[in-house]
């Protein structure tokens, strides 16, 4: 049961990080998507 508690820790810790890494990297939906970053050539 100990072993089963850590793993779910780890797990959501390994979540929480990769999702901290993936918003740093990538721009939002507003951002991505707004007049701004939109290129005419």
């Amino acid at each position: 049961m100990k072993s089963v508690i850590i793993g779910s820790i780890a797990a959501i810790f390994i979540a929480v990080a990769a999702g901290a890494v993936l918003n740093s990297i990538n721009p939002s939906a507003g951002q991505a998507f707004s007049t701004d970053s939109v290129r005419l050539n």
